[in-house]
């Protein structure tokens, strides 16, 4: 596993996209996207964002042989960066007529947040072909090694997905299906 740095971007972008592009069902990535016009742009300015400012604010592991990354959020706050970062992303990927569909999910995750200190995993992807071969696994355990000692915080909707957190010791401490999908907050410590 390597730290990844901007001029990762490009690649981890890629890796993001083709992860996401044809997973179809209800999720967060598809509630955020405006699903008029051009699902790649709309989603590639998604992924943008995200390595953008897990970059800023956090970090971004790629796998050694390239086909994975994972996106880890360490700070919170007000930035005029981050601030930009999300105009850009309103416009390009979450529309406004979007816009407070998607507030209103935001609202709905702060809620869970732990109360104390953590750090958020916000998104991990591995390239379709070679998923299910243990390069998820091998970066999740890799990064969180970076952590040891912190609470590491995740939300994910589908059941592949906790089978995968919960096999490698997270515990769901909250679910709800108020949106249009299952939600699920996870912790590991």
């Amino acid at each position: 596993m390597k730290k990844a740095t901007y001029r990762d971007r490009e690649k981890a972008v890629d890796i993001l996209c083709q992860a996401f592009m044809d997973v179809l069902i209800p999720n967060s990535i598809n509630f955020v996207i405006n699903t008029s016009g051009n699902r790649y742009k709309r989603l590639k300015a998604l992924m943008e964002f995200q390595f953008d400012l897990s970059m800023f604010d956090g970090n971004v592991f790629l796998s050694d042989d390239g086909k994975g990354c994972i996106l880890y959020l360490n700070k919170t706050g007000f930035s005029l960066k981050k601030l930009l970062l999300e105009i850009k992303l309103l416009f390009v990927s979450v529309g406004i007529s979007n816009m407070f569909k998607v507030l209103r999910r935001e609202k709905l995750l702060k809620n869970f947040h732990p109360n104390e200190k953590f750090i958020h995993l916000w998104l991990m992807a591995v390239i379709p072909n070679e998923q299910g071969n243990g390069i998820g696994t091998k970066l999740l355990n890799e990064s969180l090694e970076r952590y040891t000692g912190e609470l590491i915080y995740i939300e994910t909707t589908t059941a592949e997905n906790l089978t995968f957190y919960t096999r490698n010791g997270f515990i769901i401490f909250h679910e709800t299906f108020e949106l249009d999908y299952p939600l699920y907050f996870l912790k590991h410590v």
